[in-house]
């Protein structure tokens, strides 16, 4: 009885380590740990930004949650009224990061996600392909207190964009 104790004791250990070696294996480490590297360049994106103009004014609201996922809400707001607002979630997963909006009225309702392609110079990409439009949002932080947002693809063949550049408020 003894024996069949300790060789099933022996197996369980043997069956549990191989799952924590598979789990923390280099390899998988080395994406992790390149993942959270570009989240921490975005440590700068969290607070409020602000853009007031003609058209109406923009805001935009960014919150670090933890290590992995920043969640953001952006508004425009014409005389009184918003006009447009999205929910946004920056997403770590496994190494790839990913800007998550969902608009209410697009899609139905539903986020699409954009995976991040450079993030060179404070300034990061995302793309994705196959959405009607935007195909590519860009993100730079060009001073401290500045924050430049950009919206581009094709539109029936023609390429469209929409700059946006937003002050910080805190």
């Amino acid at each position: 009885k003894q024996t069949l104790f300790y060789g099933l004791l022996f197996f369980f250990c043997s069956c549990s380590s191989t799952t924590r070696n598979e789990q923390n294996s280099p390899d998988t480490s080395v994406e992790i740990n390149s993942g959270l590297k570009k989240m921490e360049k975005l440590n700068w994106l969290a607070g409020s930004w602000k853009n007031s103009s003609e058209n109406g004014l923009l805001l935009e609201n960014w919150t670090k949650i933890n290590d992995t996922v920043y969640s953001g809400n952006s508004f425009v707001i014409e005389n009184k009224d918003t006009v447009f607002s999205e929910k946004i979630s920056l997403q770590l997963i496994g190494a790839d990061l990913f800007y998550i909006p969902a608009v209410a009225d697009q899609n139905n309702g539903q986020p699409v996600s954009f995976k991040l392609i450079s993030d060179e110079n404070e300034e990061f990409t995302f793309e994705n392909k196959e959405h009607d439009f935007p195909q590519r949002i860009i993100y730079k932080n060009t001073r401290p207190d500045s924050l430049y947002a950009r919206i581009e693809g094709m539109v029936q063949g023609v390429f469209r964009k929409e700059e946006f550049f937003m002050k910080r408020e805190n």
